[in-house]
């Protein structure tokens, strides 16, 4: 005997309608408690030693970025200068067209021209190194400590890399 299809269809539909119902609810599967390692929240990383403490060098694998006072000494009231130098090591190359910048900072007794140094301020910069003398007034003698925060892109052959580095250097004045 041949069953014709819509009673097949309806037969079937009842069937699945029909599934279940008599069946008992799962029990419901309880949360897990939070074990105390994710109560806590991760503690941040904690900075590099070092990091707030910068000296006349800074380096990585992919740079060298160092700030030397001039031959000769500095006198108050005359106007001096120091040079940031950065180079390339390990197949590194500085970057021609990222913004390159040296952020100035001293005491109130250090004055700049120029609180911000650019590339076109650069005495040198080619893609194994570059250069920039910096000018200063100190308004009285005594070290006083400037720094340099130095932002600049480094390239391998296959990567480009931006950077910040920030250099400290002591200057003795008479």
């Amino acid at each position: 005997m041949r069953t014709k299809p819509y009673l097949l269809c309806w037969t079937l539909l009842a069937a699945l309608m029909g599934c279940g119902e008599n069946e008992p609810e799962p029990d419901p599967v309880p949360a897990p408690e939070p074990s105390e390692e994710a109560a806590e929240p991760e503690a941040a990383p904690e900075a590099a030693p070092g990091a707030d403490s910068a000296g006349p060098r800074a380096e990585a694998d992919s740079y060298v970025l160092e700030a030397r006072p001039e031959e000769g000494g500095y006198e108050a009231g005359s106007l001096g200068q120091f040079a940031i130098r950065l180079s390339g090591r390990g197949g590194w190359h500085l970057n021609q067209d990222f913004p390159f910048s040296v952020e100035l900072e001293g005491p109130a007794t250090v004055t700049f021209p120029k609180a911000t140094l650019e590339k076109g301020d650069a005495a040198e910069f080619t893609d194994d190194a570059a250069r920039v003398d910096v000018p200063f007034t100190p308004a009285a003698a005594g070290e006083h400590e400037v720094r340099a925060r130095v932002s600049f892109a480094v390239c391998s052959p296959t990567s480009c890399v931006p950077k910040t580095a920030t250099v400290a250097l002591n200057l003795r004045v008479d």
